[in-house]
């Protein structure tokens, strides 16, 4: 087992999005639930695989800010058998380093606090005690950074798209959104560092029962503005002509 394995263990085991597993439908069942729906609709078109030609060119991996067109065994929760990822968004990297420079400091700090007098009174065994829970600590501060950064993301599929919320370890919150009710797409760089580094916020208007969907500090925001405007555009063009998946 890979360290990759064991992280992907680690989270399932509570309960994190699903993002990561191979147990995808078969293509034969994915096949017929095609068949069904299409032969249960008469006198329609069958909705045709969706135009790339406007997405940026497929690059990232499972750990990037920035992932177009995954891996196919990369899935989520409740993905039907023909939807097809096309983005997944998380906040810049560069994002992280206050919480990476913070933990480089608290990793040094027990090094410093030993000298402090009243610390160094106590007795080894309880020194060592310190040293230990302190470590412990600041491991589950950096773990719960990582996971917070990982697990907060925006999935942009040719169906709809998804805003997940990782709370804590046990919870997370799920929204969703149909392409078609997107009413209208804004995107903000703000800042010094996000004009440098070219992130910011993608704001999306919607007619569904959450009327707002915000993307925050994500990479290339005016490129994501522009992918679901024209998810949006085709998507009414397909409702016009009749086609379904």
């Amino acid at each position: 087992m890979n360290f990759f394995d064991f992280c992907i263990l680690i989270f399932d085991f509570f309960k994190v999005p699903d993002l990561y597993s191979s147990h995808q439908p078969k293509k034969a069942e994915k096949e017929k639930v095609v068949e069904e729906v299409v032969s249960s609709v008469e006198g329609t078109k069958c909705k045709p695989k969706i135009n790339r030609d406007f997405l940026p060119g497929k690059t990232g991996n499972s750990f990037s800010s920035f992932l177009v067109l995954p891996h196919e065994r990369v899935r989520f929760e409740n993905q039907e058998p023909e939807e097809e990822i096309l983005m997944i968004l998380r906040r810049h990297t560069i994002t992280n380093i206050p919480w990476i420079l913070i933990s480089f400091l608290l990793l040094l700090s027990p090094f410093v606090l030993t000298t402090f007098p009243l610390l160094v009174s106590f007795p080894w065994k309880y020194q060592l005690v310190f040293v230990i829970v302190w470590y412990l600590v600041l491991l589950m501060f950096v773990f719960e950074k990582f996971l917070t950064w990982f697990f907060n993301l925006t999935i942009i599929t040719d169906e709809r798209i998804i805003d997940v919320d990782f709370i804590n370890l046990t919870t997370k919150k799920v929204s969703d959104c149909e392409l078609d009710k997107i009413q209208d797409v804004s995107f903000t760089n703000s800042g010094v560092f996000g004009t440098i580094f070219n992130f910011g916020d993608v704001n999306v208007q919607t007619a569904a029962e959450i009327s707002e969907f915000e993307f925050e500090q994500v990479p290339r925001p005016d490129k994501v503005a522009e992918v679901l405007q024209r998810l949006r555009t085709e998507e009414k063009i397909e409702a016009l002509e009749g086609r379904i998946r």
